[in-house]
């Protein structure tokens, strides 16, 4: 199968919550409870990471429909040969939900597990539903294309308002150095590559990147929403 194919068939369409299936009734089926799912997904996930990782960034500018743009990064390994890629794409997609979480988020949600049923309120990789379709096959030209102008807009529009928040203003003069770098490395790092857009910017999802290079995978989500 070619990468599209493999996302579609990972992620699914619009109308199926493909990944919160995969986790409940696979991935975590012998799990009694929400509490117990998180926590064994927490642990999954260190072994994946542990097996997979190589690299990861994260960092956020100042909102383009939202209130900040966040950007997450993750390169990994390739999978091993015979291992399967639908199973793989969910992993690595649940490794960066799950590594973009702090410390107090995780506990918080596997403590109320019990008591209000909170898995399926999970920020799993949701499809929406586009009237030209969900997914989409990017150059690496475009695919940093499309990540610099999100940089550039969101620059633009914190050029032209002045805030009354010191604190604010010092973290964007680190974050929006630290946005360029990231795209820096991953212009040099994926300039021979599939990549697959998952989802686009500008709503409450999540828009998703996935990148195969010649030794390794990327895993990029961009969050922007109110």
């Amino acid at each position: 199968m070619t990468l599209i194919e493999q996302v579609e068939q990972a992620f699914g369409p619009p109308e199926e919550e493909r990944v919160l299936d995969f986790l409940v009734h696979r991935e975590l089926a012998g799990c009694g409870d929400d509490t117990v799912r998180w926590l064994s997904l927490f642990e999954k996930c260190a072994g994946w990471r542990e097996k997979y990782f190589l690299w990861e960034e994260s960092t956020y500018i100042d909102g383009i429909s939202g209130w900040n743009l966040q950007l997450d990064v993750c390169k990994v390994r390739l999978p091993e040969n015979g291992e399967d890629w639908i199973v793989y794409l969910c992993h690595m997609a649940l490794m960066l939900v799950v590594s973009n979480m702090s410390i107090g988020e995780r506990t918080s949600l596997a403590e109320a597990g019990r008591e209000i049923e909170n898995f399926s309120c999970g920020d799993w990789p949701t499809v929406v539903e586009y009237p030209d379709g969900s997914y989409a096959e990017l150059t690496p030209e475009q695919w940093m294309e499309e990540l610099t102008g999100f940089l550039n807009t969101s620059w633009e529009g914190y050029r032209k308002f002045s805030r009354n928040a010191p604190s604010y203003q010092r973290e964007m003069e680190q974050n929006y150095p630290k946005f360029d770098a990231i795209l820096e490395r991953l212009t040099q790092e994926t300039s021979d590559c599939e990549v697959v857009r998952m989802n686009r910017h500008g709503g409450d999802e999540s828009t998703w990147y996935f990148a195969r290079a010649e030794n390794c995978f990327y895993v990029v989500r961009v969050t922007d929403s109110m």
